[in-house]
Parts: structure tokens; C-alpha cells; sequence
């Protein structure tokens, strides 16, 4: 029927909880039981109404519910669907408006049934028994013979990926592989490494990392980009970094024991993560950039449109006006840059203030890279700094009052579209440990 079905299986029927993307973008989850829905269930429609009860194959309600309406209104009572007759119900409306919040267009589904841990472990599975088995040849195969059923692009990409032997310079033998992972263990070099190997169709790591693409694409492509599962899916790109950080750990104590030398003990798991974040999300995050920045579009699609629509309005402005209407001081205008042609007067030029910091900005767009995209921002802000300093002829630190209506002058001018999307993209992915520092405060003005 067209429909994507994320969830668990049993002898080829949808068995136990899952998740259902229909066409026209209605979303469901419930409990299957040898394919057949069992029990009651959460549907989410179209219009952002939430509905929690019984419902049949063809989305009727049946049976006792409550439907959650998007203005806040609330209908619980017992569901009947006569044909002809529409969908009757008895019951008691709620139109208080007291749970109006964000709950009703916000709802993340597949939370709490499908826990990041326990997604693809046929995969990782697989993968730890190859590294168990000391990296044999023919253990690698089932973990690169991950196969997607139903679609024949995917696997004709994934036998591509995976069959390019001979195609690569280096050579990804499992003895030059464990050789050479013992020569990289400093910061810079371990870097490079890893951002070979994950490149690479040939090194183990990079199979690993195509077999998580393929199952990613699969999730949440197409039919799947749905709003409703825009948290699964950036938790889970954070844990394939963990997992890849852990699985390199487990190759790399592999080949110390081969050359009789003792592994050092291992990190706690939080600097575990703190590796996995800071060194491989940001060299994998590019293969899944595509599906989860289009998933955090439609998840901030309302608040985007509003924003633009404010920038729309605000473009109009000409640039002392702008200045003036957002209250930055007089004395921090750089009435210098406005240069006048024949018949211009200075209060009807645009574009022409602040014009290195809102170019700057622009380049937001550019980087796929959390880490990258805040130094942008940083670059913005010294650059909105120095031109104030021309201005007033002296070093100026910009206090927060100062700050605020000028980076607002600056994010009007740069016009760019997304901007929640790209906001709350660099929240959540970035390093923690940038947390409450220079970037963290610079974010936040942002926001």
C-alpha cells in the first residue's frame, strides 16, 4: 500500500510494536501480533489532531478514545463508525484549552518501545563477532551481506559499496589493518585514520558505516521523512557513533594483544562518549545529513514559516530604518558604509551596514559540521564587534544589550530560510563540552 512500516518482525509478519507511515503523511503506532493490530494505539493525522484508542486497518475509530484537536480542545468518549452515517461518538468535549501545548504537535513516537540500544543489533552483532573471532575474512561477510528486501535501488547501492574490490589504493588487509591501527593513536593522526577508514568501502569500519547508512535511508527517507520521528532518529545517529568509537576501541585492543603488548584500560563510559561525540559524529554525520536535517525541517516547519515571514516583512526595511526600528544605539551605526550614487538619499539605502558580518552568517548553510557551524557564528559575532569598532573608533566589547538588536539586524539580513532547524540541529548534535561556554552563550542569542 505504499506505506513504511518501522518496527519488529516474527517469520515475516509485523510482530510485536511498530510504527506506520502511510502516504498521505498520517503516522501510527501500535501492537501487531502475526501482522494483525492488537490492543490500542497512538494515530497521529495530518492536521496535527492526536488520537489514543482502538482504531481499525483503514484508520476508523472504533471503541472507546480520546481525540486531542490541535486547537486544544479535547473529545473523549466511545467511537462508532456506521457506513453512511459518518463517525458518531458519545462523550464529553473539553474546550477549556488547558492542555493547549506543545504536546499535541510535538509528539515523538517509537521512544520508549524501540530504546536506541536494542535498533540494528543484527548489525552490530555481527560486527562484534568479527572482531571477536580476531578479524577473520569470513565472519566479515555477514555483517556486509546486510540486505534491504523490498528495495532494489538500496541494494543494488549496497552491492556497489560493498564489491568494489581492487578499487581503492590502500590496501585493507585484516594483518595491514590491526598493523596500522597502532601507529595512530595521537589525537591528530587517529583523526586522519579514521576519516580513511570510514571513507573507505574496502576497511571494515567503513562497511559498517555503509550498513548503517543503508538502514538509516531506509528508515526515514521518502515516505519516512515524518516529523514524528525526528528524536529516534537523532538519537540514533548518536549512537553509531558510539557504537563505531567502541567497535574501533575493540579492533585496536585487538591488535595491541597480537603485538604482545598489553591494551591500556579502558576510559569510563563517559569519556567513551565524549570521544564518540567530539571525534566520529562529526566525520559521519555528512552520510546522514540529507534525511535528518530534512526531518528537523518539517519538525520546525511552522515556527520557520513565521520567522521567514517576519524576515519578509523586515527586508523591507531600509537600513537605517531597520537600525532604528530594532533600537540599536545611534552611535553604533556605521553610516560610513552607506555610500551614495547620484539621487540616492541615505535613509532609502539597503543592504550596505554590517555587510562582512551578515555574509559571514550566510555560511551557516555551507557546513554539515555542528562544531564548524558555531565557529560561523563566532566569526559573525567578532565580525559584527570590529565593525562597531570602526565605527567608534576604539576596541568595543559589546555588552548583551548591545549585542542582541545587532545580531538581529545582522539575521535579517542574511535571510536565511531554516534557521530553527539549523538552530536546534547544532543544539542537539554539538560537543557537550561546549556547554556554557563562548559558543553556548552565542547560540543562545541566536535562538
Amino acid at each position: 500500500r505504499g506505506e513504511r512500516y518501522v518496527g519488529t518482525w516474527h517469520d515475516d509478519h509485523k510482530h510485536g510494536q511498530g510504527i506506520v507511515v502511510t502516504q498521505s503523511g498520517i503516522c501510527y503506532q501500535r501492537t501487531f501480533h502475526a501482522g494483525k493490530m492488537v490492543g490500542s494505539g497512538i494515530l497521529l493525522l495530518e492536521d496535527d489532531s492526536v488520537y489514543e484508542g482502538n482504531f481499525m486497518e483503514d484508520l476508523t475509530f472504533v471503541g472507546k478514545g480520546k481525540l486531542s484537536f490541535a486547537n486544544g480542545f479535547i473529545l473523549e468518549g466511545t467511537f462508532t463508525n456506521k457506513s453512511g452515517q459518518g463517525l458518531q461518538t458519545q462523550g464529553i468535549l473539553n474546550t477549556s484549552n488547558e492542555q493547549l501545548d506543545d504536546r499535541i504537535t510535538k509528539v515523538q513516537l517509537g521512544l520508549a518501545e524501540f530504546p536506541v540500544e536494542k535498533r540494528w543489533k543484527g548489525i552490530y552483532d555481527q560486527f562484534l563477532e568479527f572482531i571477536h573471532s580476531g578479524c577473520k575474512e569470513e565472519t566479515e561477510e555477514s555483517f556486509t551481506g546486510f540486505h534491504i528486501q523490498t528495495s532494489k535501488e538500496l541494494r543494488k547501492s549496497q552491492e556497489y559499496l560493498f564489491c568494489q574490490r581492487g578499487a581503492e589504493d590502500a590496501s585493507w588487509k585484516t594483518e595491514d589493518i590491526l598493523e596500522e591501527l597502532v601507529q595512530h593513536q595521537d589525537l591528530a593522526s587517529l583523526h586522519c585514520y579514521l576519516d580513511k577508514a570510514l571513507k573507505s568501502s574496502l576497511h571494515p569500519l567503513g562497511k559498517l558505516l555503509r550498513a548503517l547508512m543503508i538502514a538509516f535511508q531506509a528508515t526515514y527517507s521518502g515516505i519516512g521523512a515524518n516529523r514524528h520521528l525526528l528524536t529516534m532518529a537523532q538519537e540514533e545517529v548518536k549512537y553509531y557513533a558510539k557504537k563505531i568509537w567502541e567497535f574501533y576501541q575493540g579492533l585496536l585492543c585487538l591488535a595491541l594483544e597480537q603485538k604482545g603488548q598489553l591494551p591500556t584500560k579502558c576510559v569510563d563510559g563517559e569519556v567513551n562518549d565524549q570521544k564518540a561525540c567530539s571525534i566520529v559524529l562529526p566525520l559521519i554525520l555528512p552520510c546522514f545529513y540529507p534525511e535528518l536535517f530534512m526531518l528537523y525541517m518539517l519538525y520546525h516547519e511552522r515556527e520557520d514559516d513565521l520567522y521567514c515571514q517576519g524576515i519578509v516583512d523586515l527586508s523591507l526595511f531600509p537600513d537605517i530604518k531597520l537600525l532604528e526600528f530594532l533600537d540599536v544605539q545611534k552611535h553604533l551605526w556605521p553610516l560610513k558604509d552607506l555610500t551614495l550614487t547620484t539621487n540616492q538619499r541615505r535613509s532609502l539605502v539597503k543592504d550596505k551596514c554590517f555587510l562582512s558580518a551578515t555574509e559571514c552568517l550566510q555560511k551557516l548553510i555551507t557546513t554539515v559540521d555542528p562544531r564548524e557551524k558555531l565557529v560561523i557564528l563566532q566569526k559573525t559575532y567578532e565580525e559584527i564587534e570590529s565593525t562597531v569598532s570602526r565605527v567608534v573608533e576604539k576596541d568595543y566589547k559589546l555588552p548583551m544589550d548591545d549585542l542582541l538588536p545587532l545580531l538581529m539586524y545582522v539575521v535579517s539580513r542574511a535571510k536565511i530560510q531554516h534557521l530553527g532547524a539549523e538552530i536546534h540541529l547544532i543544539r542537539d548534535l554539538m560537543d557537550p563540552t561546549n556547554q556554557g561556554g563562548l559558543y553556548d552563550f552565542l547560540l543562545t542569542a541566536l535562538e
